[in-house]
């Protein structure tokens, strides 16, 4: 598994966010947040892909939304990269260059899908939890874009469905996997997994780790190799993730929440 994270540069200042006090955001600050999260990630055994800031793109630090990596669950070398198209025009340059960094470090033989116009597909929107996939119908990814993940994820074994959202940013804004069979989130998060329609996750399928609304911080949570990575300040999270046996990492990650951003939008994973 490699990690791809982006540093934030100057234009980070002018990040797309619905936060009413995202003028406040103060790119200094969020260079060191982002220094320390890396330095976490790094000393809990993660491995880091480091690409250099985008001075003239404010998004691109969120490099999750601009592809989906996906493993065959067979375990065959199979693999596929399905390559995001942001909903909003301003975002789409920062996609290329995480491909040219993700393609070296592919499985030999990987498949690169694309997702063209009408499509929009952002990897905020895409929660993968054992062999399955929600995909979040949002106001960033449209049933199109949806449907090209979805068939590329079958075509590895994956079982896809998707889901509305229609209150939040994306899908992982209010809820997010933390084991293969283990969930946290918001109830407006689990609510847009119920809402998925015959081809939904069915109750009981994996457990449901409830976070209040008013810690909407501690939904959105970046679980790798044992690790649970998350803003400070959502107790009751943090004793949920502790209970489940992760290993808890609190960061100072106020800056990217003023733009509308957790830990998992700070990285694309590549399995």
């Amino acid at each position: 598994m490699l990690v791809i994270v982006r540093p934030p540069g100057a234009a980070f200042r002018d990040a797309i966010s619905n936060n009413p006090n995202h003028a406040r955001i103060d790119v200094a600050r969020a260079q060191r947040q982002h220094a320390a999260f890396c330095t976490e990630l790094e000393d809990s055994g993660i491995t880091l892909l480091r690409l250099r800031e985008e001075p003239l793109l404010p998004d691109a630090i969120f490099v999750s939304d601009t592809l989906v990596a996906l493993a065959p669950l067979d375990g065959s070398s199979a693999h596929s990269l399905v390559v995001g198209r942001p909903a909003i025009a301003s975002r789409r340059p920062e996609v290329e260059s995480v491909v040219a960094a993700a393609l070296p470090h592919s499985a030999a033989g990987t498949r690169v899908v694309r997702v063209a116009e009408p499509g929009t597909l952002e990897g905020g929107d895409v929660v993968i939890y054992g062999d399955r996939i929600a995909i979040g119908i949002s106001g960033r990814t449209n049933a199109v874009g949806a449907a090209v993940l979805a068939a590329a994820a079958r075509s590895l074994g994956y079982r896809p469905f998707l889901c509305p959202v229609a209150d939040r940013l994306h899908l992982a804004t209010a809820v997010t996997a933390v084991t293969a069979d283990a969930l946290i989130g918001t109830a407006a998060g689990f609510a847009s997994l119920d809402a998925a329609g015959p081809d939904g996750a069915p109750l009981g399928e994996y457990r449901r780790l409830l976070v209040p609304d008013g810690e909407l911080g501690g939904a959105n949570v970046l679980a790798l190799d044992g690790h649970a990575f998350l803003d400070a300040g959502s107790p009751t999270a943090v004793r949920l993730l502790r209970e489940t046996g992760l290993a808890v990492h609190e960061l100072d990650l106020t800056e990217f929440a003023l733009a509308d951003g957790g830990p998992t939008c700070l990285v694309n994973i590549l399995p």
